[in-house]
């Protein structure tokens, strides 16, 4: 299993079409212009040579104040912004259905990939839309906590809450609950490279 850059977006649509969260596309694809700025990382899961998930990053901050879920949510992420946080901007968690099956801990190898974000760019806060469904995944393994109710989000069917995870509060509680959650340097820099540019601190 390892881990590297997509060059473009694999295709997310059978996955969410199993799962009823959008419609059919003539291109199989969920694009927006979210999709390749500065501040922003699609990030694949490769198993065997055959990429098994996905998701994007966003790293948030007055520096780079950008992303869908501060378009979709202005009225709560624009406020933790304004607050100096630094925040990655988690969206786009998708995988091959039968790989996953194969693989059931799959879903932590891609969603740890937040954790290693949130080490690198010394993040305050990791945000994400979560249906309804995934809420207590979230809860159990990040102790997330709730910041919207549920709200209509761009290009999907089903209603996200925008959920906050406390990184700077929490993480070391969660590396004790879930030691796989533990990162390394070489690690994070294989993945996103040097961070001074996205860093809220440095010019």
């Amino acid at each position: 299993m390892w881990l590297k850059p997509l060059p473009t977006r694999f295709s997310e649509e059978p996955a969410n079409l199993r799962e009823g969260a959008i419609g059919p596309n003539e291109s199989g694809r969920l694009t927006d212009q979210f999709e390749s700025v500065e501040n922003g990382f699609n990030i694949g899961v490769y198993i065997d040579g055959q990429l098994a998930s996905g998701l994007r990053l966003h790293v948030l901050s007055k520096k780079h104040p950008n992303s869908v879920l501060q378009q979709n949510y202005p009225d709560v992420v624009d406020d933790l912004i304004e607050q100096d946080n630094q925040i990655i901007d988690v969206t786009r968690l998708a995988a091959n259905y039968d790989i996953s099956r194969k693989y059931p801990h799959l879903l932590y190898v891609t969603v740890r990939l937040s954790m290693l974000a949130a080490a690198h760019f010394r993040a305050d806060l990791i945000l994400a839309g979560v249906r309804a469904e995934h809420i207590p995944f979230y809860k159990r393994e990040f102790m997330a906590t709730p910041l919207t109710e549920p709200r209509p989000y761009p290009m999907l069917l089903k209603k996200l809450s925008l959920f906050k995870i406390d990184y700077r509060l929490n993480h070391q509680a969660i590396v004790r609950k879930h030691p796989f959650h533990a990162t390394t340097r070489e690690e994070r820099w294989a993945i996103f490279g040097d961070p001074a540019p996205l860093l809220l601190d440095q010019p």
